[in-house]
Order: structure tokens, then C-alpha cells, then sequence
């Protein structure tokens, strides 16, 4: 599954991971189970969310480190302009196929301060959850000056120690809960240091109480679909192996 540090080591720079990964990422990330459960599912989630909570569709759309444009192309339909900007050229290089209507910025935009302009809705997936502890104040930072107050900012957060799973595997003696570093109460935390409140979240997986389950996840199982619609209330980010959240800016 995914690739995690060993625990008691420092996490590298998330900054390099995947500049030369674009040609490959779409295809090892449909290639490993659950990281293509999260993606179909997300798929489902995010217009349906943005729909429900900005009924007045989206002004102007931003996509932080938006990879392959796997999340641009499906909010970018939604807004009225949409940029999107990425470290790695062989990501953008990917994303300009998927979203032809979207602005590309090559950029780093906690090291580079292009002029942007002011967006009403910002989005980061798969960042969050692996990116250090350093990166993830300096891209909120980035991020969240650039998003006007009444804004949102819509992420995912897929690094839980407190997931079932990884609980269940620390108590039999396993690891898994102490190679990841990112539980919903320091997310919030996180966010809210930056300006942002949470206004909605929508677990994902909360019913895979084990990682043998999650390798052989499939997001279109009668199973799946059932279990989904049975554990995704809210209540259950706090336990949840992935997770949308959505967040206004208050200040």
C-alpha cells in the first residue's frame, strides 16, 4: 500500500517526491488498492459536496499542488476560472490533457510568490497527509493568503494514526499507527492557526477495520457502496483512513 517512513525517521522533503512522476502517477496510483478506493470515491464526494454547500457554484478556483489534475478536472467544471499549480512540470505536463480550460502555473508557492490574485475556493489533495510538518504551515500559509475571507479551502487527509486499522495493528504488535502523523485533531489545529474553520467532513473507508481489507478494497462492491453509505457520517472522520474536508476562511 502506500509508502510510508519508518517510524523514528524524519520525513524527507515532500517538495521532490514526484517531480519526474507524472507519466507514471496516474498508473501507480490506480494500481494499489486503496489508493484507488480513496480516488473513486473522492470522485463521487467532491462535486456533490461543493454542489450541496456552494449552490451558487465557484468564482475563481485554485488547485495547490494539483499533480496530474486529478481533482482539478472535477471541480474546475464548477467555477467560473480555475489555476492550478504544481513544483513538478511532468505533473502539469499530465493535467493539461484532463483540464483544458485551466490556467497552469509552474511554481512553488511557499518559496515563489507569483501574483495570482484572490481565489473563493482552494483545493490540495494528497498533500497534506504526506507532506512534513514544515511544508504543511508554510502551504497553508500559501495558500491561505491567497484565499479571500468567506472562502474555502477543500483537502484530503489520508495519513490517520487513529484509523481503525492502524489501532488494530498497534495492538497486535504492528506499526502501521506510528508511520502516520496526521489525526483529525491536529488537522484541525493546523487549520485553524491558518484562518479556517471546518464546515464539512465526509470519511471515507471507515468501515476497513483492517489493512488486509484495505488491499483488496473495491470502491464498486455492493459491499462497499453499502458500508460507505452506512459509516460516512460525520461522527466518524475521527476513525476514518481517509477523509474530506471542507473549510472556510473566517480571518
Amino acid at each position: 500500500m502506500h509508502i510510508l517512513e519508518k517510524p523514528g525517521v524524519e520525513k524527507s522533503d515532500y517538495r521532490t517526491s514526484h517531480l519526474a512522476k507524472g507519466a507514471s502517477y496516474d498508473a501507480n496510483l490506480a494500481g494499489d488498492a486503496f489508493d484507488a478506493y480513496m480516488d473513486a470515491w473522492e470522485q463521487q464526494h467532491v462535486p456533490r459536496i461543493l454542489q450541496a454547500r456552494l449552490p451558487d457554484g465557484v468564482g475563481r478556483y485554485l488547485d495547490f499542488a494539483c499533480g496530474t489534475g486529478r481533482v482539478t478536472r472535477l471541480i474546475a467544471p464548477l467555477a467560473a476560472s480555475s489555476t492550478a499549480v504544481d513544483i513538478s512540470a511532468s505533473m502539469i505536463e499530465q493535467a493539461r490533457t484532463k483540464c483544458p480550460q485551466t490556467e497552469f502555473v509552474l511554481a512553488d508557492l511557499t518559496r515563489d510568490d507569483p501574483d495570482l490574485g484572490t481565489f473563493d475556493l482552494g483545493s490540495s489533495f494528497r498533500f497534506f497527509g504526506n507532506a512534513q510538518d514544515q511544508l504543511r504551515e508554510a502551504a497553508l500559509h500559501a495558500i491561505g493568503k491567497r484565499i479571500r475571507v468567506g472562502g474555502h479551502l477543500f483537502i484530503n487527509s489520508h495519513r490517520n494514526p487513529m484509523a481503525i486499522y492502524a489501532l488494530l495493528n498497534r495492538i497486535t504488535g504492528g506499526d502501521a499507527a506510528s508511520r502516520l502523523d496526521l489525526p483529525l485533531s491536529k488537522l484541525r489545529a493546523l487549520l485553524t492557526r491558518h484562518g479556517f474553520e471546518i464546515v464539512h467532513l465526509q470519511p471515507i473507508g471507515a468501515w476497513l477495520l483492517r489493512a488486509a481489507w484495505m488491499a483488496r478494497a473495491r470502491a464498486d462492491a455492493p459491499q462497499s457502496v453499502r458500508n460507505e453509505r452506512r459509516f460516512g457520517a460525520a461522527w466518524l472522520a475521527p476513525i476514518a483512513p481517509d477523509l474530506l474536508v471542507l473549510a472556510r476562511k473566517v480571518r
